[in-house]
């Protein structure tokens, strides 16, 4: 039976393929251009293991990055990153096992020579394959969109999107009508797609006729799909991905909407939150990637500090305040100071605005590259937070937003984190509004948490760091 994700999974083995190919030139190419060709097959042969142990490490490591994961829209970062990631993990442990296992060591100089030349053919594979292939038709799905009301052209344009990819073809928006039993067909100008009106009983086949590789449920109202249920289930039965309001707002935008939780989806969706080994995993990475950068990090930390001295002599450096933290347990957090002391003498606990005159100039470029939260690597370090997770909020803007948000409080049963995966996707907010859009990612990031996507969250933190960008779009 497909799954309502089979269409996109369905690459991972032909991508996986792709990337042993490209390890088999880079490992052939390696020995060549170090040793020559006379030495490429006793070469291989004599140190077969290792080889072997190289390439499943290359793509483990891929395969935990996301890199065999249908890329939803072209991301040459992404592709950079996971490139990245697996060659430096890849590399370090047959360093470490070339240290306890002598017999698997292999030449520095044929290994790095194999790197070289494998990176160079999986990237430029890559790009060609999501810049050229990918964007054909013929390489792209078909899809058919049940309905023709608000949501359905929210997936419209959704699917329409030029960097999306592969590239989706909408060859129609289906409509029921309960009682016809044939047929029609006409155009919506406005939208230029085909509107397909057919009986009840023929929309299996119609869905079939027009070749449709996956079908979006875009109805505005449940009642609309009763009757036809049997039917979708057989289109999955026989390969049709078909995927619900819900589904289609998880693959395509990395959020799970509000209006579509209840406490139904919450008690399925708990059964993939994070187990007590994923948390012990990702906690070890939070250590070990503090005592990696944290010579760097002490070194950014001590500029931030001369400057808001040089700026404010007589101001506090650090700014402590109370926030929630996992299981509403309250902690304080550390950040460095960005407004001027007593900025909520008068207000109490708001939120920070644009353009907001409590915060100083320096604050203001320290809030553009995040560097006012370095000192929350403390809380990590303490086990209070984590690097990814959902950021904390104040005790009274928590107790506010519980009431008026539903499910506020489920984003409370992970550690919160120094950077996250709302925080990434949508720009900072003000408002309860976005509040409510923010904990949509939030929820998102609770079911499908991996090591992969906190990697990928982390270096595009990174990146809007670097660069000062207000959130990474995709």
């Amino acid at each position: 039976m497909a799954t309502h994700r089979s269409y996109l999974q369905q690459q991972i083995l032909w991508m996986a393929a792709l990337d042993l190919l490209c390890l088999v030139f880079g490992i052939l190419g390696g020995v060549w251009l170090r040793l020559g060709s006379t030495e490429i097959g006793g070469y291989v042969a004599d140190n077969v293991s290792i080889w072997l142990y190289f390439s499943l490490t290359i793509v483990v490591a891929n395969y935990v990055s996301g890199a065999y994961g249908m890329e939803l829209r072209l991301s040459r970062f992404n592709m950079v990153v996971n490139w990245l990631f697996s060659i430096l993990m890849a590399t370090a442990l047959v360093g470490a096992t070339s240290y306890a296992w002598l017999h698997l060591a292999i030449g520095r100089g044929v290994l790095g020579y194999t790197i070289l030349i494998y990176s160079i053919f999986w990237l430029s594979l890559r790009l060609i394959i999501y810049q050229r292939v990918f964007a054909r038709e013929s390489f792209g799905y078909r899809v058919v969109i049940l309905g023709v009301g608000n949501t359905a052209r929210d997936f419209l344009r959704m699917v329409r999107s030029p960097d999306l990819r592969p590239v989706h073809r909408v060859v129609g928006m289906l409509v029921v009508d309960g009682v016809g039993n044939g047929r029609s067909i006409v155009r919506d100008e406005q939208e230029d797609v085909a509107v397909i009106e057919c009986g009840m009983a023929h929309v299996a086949s119609t869905i079939r006729a027009m070749g449709a590789d996956v079908v979006m449920l875009g109805v505005d109202r449940e009642a609309d799909l009763a009757g036809i249920y049997p039917q979708l289930r057989r289109l999955r039965f026989e390969g049709v991905s078909v995927l619900t309001p819900l589904e289609v707002a998880e693959a395509y935008g990395g959020r799970v909407p509000l209006r579509l939780v209840d406490e139904h989806w919450l008690m399925h969706a708990s059964q993939g939150f994070a187990t007590p080994v994923a948390l012990r995993f990702k906690r070890l990475m939070d250590l070990v990637i503090i005592l990696l950068f944290g010579v760097l990090a002490l070194l950014v930390a001590g500029l931030v500090v001369l400057l808001i001295k040089v700026t404010g002599p007589r101001h506090p450096v650090l700014y402590m305040q109370e926030r929630v933290g996992r299981f509403g347990v309250i902690f304080r957090i550390y950040k460095f100071r960005t407004m001027r002391p007593g900025a909520e003498a008068d207000t109490g606990a708001v939120w920070a605005s644009d353009n907001d005159p409590r915060i100083t100039w320096v604050g203001r470029f320290f809030r553009k590259y995040r560097l006012d939260e370095l000192p929350q690597l403390i809380n990590v370090w303490r086990g209070e937070m984590s690097l990814v997770g959902p950021r904390p909020e104040r005790p009274e803007i928590v107790e506010k937003l519980a009431r008026e948000i539903p499910y506020y409080r489920e984003r409370e049963n992970l550690l919160p984190g120094l950077t996250g995966w709302a925080q990434i996707r949508y720009p900072y907010g003000a408002t309860t509004d976005d509040a409510r859009a923010k904990l949509e990612f939030d929820l998102y990031y609770l079911q499908n948490l991996s090591i992969g996507l906190d990697l990928r969250i982390i270096l595009r933190t990174l990146r809007i760091v670097v660069f000062g960008l207000e959130r990474e779009m995709k």
